[in-house]
């Protein structure tokens, strides 16, 4: 059987997608920005580009799989203040990205994110992965043949990547998500689901807008998220900053510390009490400024 591809269900239902997009980066996007696409075995991948910081090396930001680059427009402004940001749609998720070939293994999208910096020509690059995005993050520091471009990684509350999700937290999940797609009211619903899953955070009507669209129209078809085995840990020597949410629901954040802490070989682990899994969006501020002294710090170091 062929391998399937992500994609909208009909090409209406991608032009209405990305006319809703388009609008949001327009109305939401805080920062000046350049929209870039880039090709790429997999298919033609969006990155938006914001700032032009003389902070040192630029910064990529890789987001969830279950969403686009737009999620960072809360945080985007601090951090292109002072760097250069690429925001990628990841290839294979909802967005402006456009996969045209399957990515059938996590070597897959290492090899995507590979080709992505080398076509933006970015020499050395700080890396930041959150949720799935961080197991897509830690996954391409630890088997890239090009580690040492990393400067620094950061993943924060990265879903899958140190621990797996717990099979009861997937199911639960899963039972939730099924409930929200069939209530009524499904602008409440998935209001409800995302403070159930990432804590005191509320989505605004627009953000609603876009997750309906692409829960209706969009199917995806990427692996899914494994535990990186000892070995593959170990093999991340770039300076490391963890940031973890007391009271994430999609793993025990101590055990994820203490693994961590036995295998990443240069790591800082912060842990942010009354935190959900929305960690970066309930303490925007905050989360920016940790990655921003963690970066900086490295880069005046070396």
């Amino acid at each position: 059987m062929a391998a399937k591809l992500s994609g909208f269900k009909t090409p209406e239902d991608a032009a209405r997608y990305y006319e809703i997009y388009d609008e949001f980066v327009e109305d939401h996007w805080p920062a000046d920005r350049e929209e870039l696409d880039i090709q790429t075995d997999f298919g033609p991948t969006h990155v938006r580009k914001s700032g032009s910081g003389d902070g040192g090396p630029p910064l990529i930001l890789i987001h969830p799989t279950t969403g686009s680059s737009l999620g960072w427009h809360s945080i985007i402004e601090p951090l292109s203040r002072r760097h250069t940001v690429y925001t990628p749609d990841t290839i294979g998720t909802v967005g402006r990205s456009v996969q045209t070939a399957p990515i059938e293994s996590p070597k897959d999208l290492v090899r995507w994110l590979d080709q992505v910096i080398d076509r933006l020509g970015v020499d050395r690059l700080h890396m930041v992965g959150y949720s799935e995005g961080g197991w897509i993050a830690g996954l391409h520091a630890a088997l890239t043949d090009q580690p040492r471009r990393i400067a620094s990684l950061t993943l924060i509350e990265p879903a899958g990547a140190i621990e797996q999700i717990p099979r009861r937290t997937l199911a639960n999940m899963i039972f939730r998500g099924a409930r929200t797609l069939a209530a009524r009211d499904k602008s409440q619903a998935i209001r409800d689901f995302n403070q159930w899953l990432s804590g005191d955070l509320d989505l605004s009507d627009d953000e609603i807008k876009l997750v309906l669209i692409a829960f209706r129209t969009f199917r995806q078809h990427l692996p899914k998220p494994k535990r990186l085995s000892d070995d593959q840990l170990r093999r991340i020597r770039t300076p490391t900053l963890l940031l973890l949410a007391a009271e994430t629901r999609i793993y025990d954040p101590k055990k994820v510390a203490e693994r961590a802490s036995a295998t990443l070989p240069n790591v800082r682990i912060e842990t942010t009490p009354n935190a959900g899994h929305g960690l970066p969006f309930q303490y925007p501020e905050e989360t920016t400024a940790q990655v921003l002294s963690f970066i900086e710090s490295e880069f005046e170091a070396h």
